[in-house]
């Protein structure tokens, strides 16, 4: 019987065994008898075990895998050549490929979506299985070009891992980050965006709240009394002095009642003049008042947040607020709430790419009043004032908005009078109380946007108090004063390097941080270059 070689295997018959015996038989006739018992013992277990090997893995052996795997792009095909003639295929996986017999030896592969599947052909007698690994990729040459076609000012690279579409590059604007996956939605395939925005994405924020308010104010109002044995009048316009005088109660009606005052007579607030004839019974309380009021504020805070990021600032406190709870047994307890009031700002930037930036800004002022300020369980509770804005805008980089303004005109008049005797020519204002009054307001918020990077060490600006000296007794105690008169000494480099930036001119304690030595860092910053100091004259040396 003859031997037939497939692939993965060996079907072998029984003509290698007899040949194989045959040679161990002449060896065992040629050498010693152990030898040749050895030999044919061995011939026999080898025998044996080479003919158990097939019937074992009958099915196995008639299968050919190949390590190589079958490229196909999604939405192509390609044609596969089998090795024998077929009659039955198939695909493990039919999501990702098809399979379809053109002829006994051509296999149409077509590729559906990006993935892994195997590819398996059956021979006419199904005796021989032909198998192989087909990978499905994404096309993504086509998808180089269409992006490209739809951003073409953007650097994209596109790449693929198994099943996801990999693109990586920078654009120009964040909006093309959303028509990106936009796209890629549209489509359908399964993503990863490793893309990034271009340019720099520090944005610093620079707002100012200017507000100027003015008021005017003109009032003038009499109250007055008179109380005789006979008779008592008073002039009430205006409420100025609270006055009551009546018959107590439980006095029986009669004649002869007593009027007495029913609360004590003090000067209010609002009286300016006031004076009384006491032989004569007469009390006499004058409101006359001209009352102007300026108002100037201006708030300049100053922040930076990275892209896409939130930043918040405040400058001021918080004041504590009691609040009534209810406690056990109807027993209240009081607790405290926390306001904030001062400079707030807070900002959002998303930098688009090509210079602008949105902003998504709230910028608030607040401070304490005394006007409508409450008593509440013995706590005394101030008011707040507060300007407030928030709004969404665009601006490119150094470009200033107005966001929110305001002018603001309030007039309000009011004459009290009584009827015929306030209309007097000479003795009218005695029986009128007259007040005028007007409040101007003009505010303005300002907000500038920019691109920023950190700065060297050499760019730094002097610090707050920088040029601060202290006072010594003299100047404290006995002229009064909190600052030196000796401006602060800082060494040539520092000074020349002040003078190139428009701070030489910068006096006065500035702020609460004070320096008794410069860093020796910042001095090694500072120094001239060789150019420079050429450039820097010495004191008393002339030209050539």
């Amino acid at each position: 019987m003859k031997s037939t070689k497939t692939r993965g295997g060996i079907r072998c018959g029984l003509s290698p065994l007899r040949r194989f015996i045959l040679r161990s038989s002449s060896a065992t006739e040629n050498g010693s008898g152990c030898e040749g018992l050895t030999g044919l013992i061995a011939a026999i277990i080898l025998s044996g075990s080479f003919l158990w090997a097939p019937n074992s893995a009958a099915g196995a052996a008639n299968v050919a895998a190949r390590p190589e795997a079958i490229t196909v792009i999604a939405g192509e095909s390609a044609i596969v050549q089998a090795p024998w003639p077929t009659v039955r295929v198939a695909v493990t996986d039919t999501k990702i490929a098809d399979v379809q017999v053109l002829t006994p030896q051509q296999v149409l592969v077509q590729g559906i979506k990006a993935g892994t599947t195997d590819l398996i052909l059956w021979s006419q007698d199904e005796q021989q299985v032909w198998q192989r690994r087909v990978q499905v990729k994404m096309d993504t040459d086509r998808f180089q070009k269409k992006l490209l076609e739809l951003f073409p000012d953007c650097a994209l690279e596109v790449g693929e891992s198994g099943e996801v579409l990999i693109v990586k590059g920078l654009v120009r604007r964040t909006d093309h980050v959303t028509q990106l996956h936009t796209f890629l939605e549209k489509v359908g395939v399964t993503y990863l965006d490793m893309t990034s925005l271009a340019g720099v994405q520090q944005v610093q924020l620079q707002v100012r709240i200017a507000e100027v308010s003015k008021s005017a104010m003109r009032r003038l109002g009499i109250n007055a009394f008179h109380t005789d044995n006979d008779f008592f009048v008073a002039n009430r316009l205006g409420d100025l002095v609270p006055t009551s005088i009546g018959v107590p109660s439980g006095t029986a009606a009669g004649e002869n009642l007593s009027f007495l005052f029913n609360r004590d007579i003090t000067v209010a607030s609002p009286i300016t003049i006031f004076g009384g004839i006491p032989r004569a019974d007469l009390e006499i309380f004058i409101d006359a008042l001209a009352d102007n009021q300026y108002l100037k504020m201006l708030a300049n805070p100053t922040l930076v947040a990275l892209s896409g990021q939130e930043a918040m600032f405040l400058a001021g406190g918080e004041f504590p607020i009691p609040v009534p709870q209810a406690g056990a047994a109807g027993a209240g307890t009081i607790t405290i709430q926390y306001k904030e009031y001062g400079v707030r700002l807070s900002f959002r930037p998303v930098v688009q790419g090509d210079g602008s930036i949105q902003l998504q800004v709230a910028p608030e002022v607040s401070e304490m009043s005394q006007t409508n300020a409450v008593l509440m369980g013995g706590y005394y509770v101030p008011a707040l004032l507060t300007r407030k804005a928030q709004t969404t805008l665009e601006l490119n980089t150094g470009q200033t908005f107005a966001m929110a303004g305001l002018i603001k005109n309030k007039v309000q008049a009011i004459n009290s009078r009584i009827p015929g005797l306030g209309d007097l020519p000479v003795v009218g204002p005695l029986f009128r109380s007259v007040r005028y009054s007007e409040d101007e307001t003009e505010m303005v918020v300002l907000v500038t946007v920019s691109l920023v990077e950190p700065m060297s060490l050499a760019e730094v600006p002097p610090l707050p108090g920088v040029l601060h000296t202290r006072p010594d007794d003299w100047e404290l105690y006995l002229e009064g004063r909190i600052e030196g008169k000796e401006p602060a000494k800082v060494d040539p480099a520092t000074a020349e390097w002040l003078k190139k930036i428009g701070l030489d001119r910068l006096v006065g304690p500035g702020a609460w941080d004070s320096y008794d030595a410069q860093a020796a860092s910042i001095q090694l910053e500072t120094e001239p270059s060789a150019a420079d100091a050429e450039s820097i004259k010495k004191p008393g040396s002339k030209d050539k």
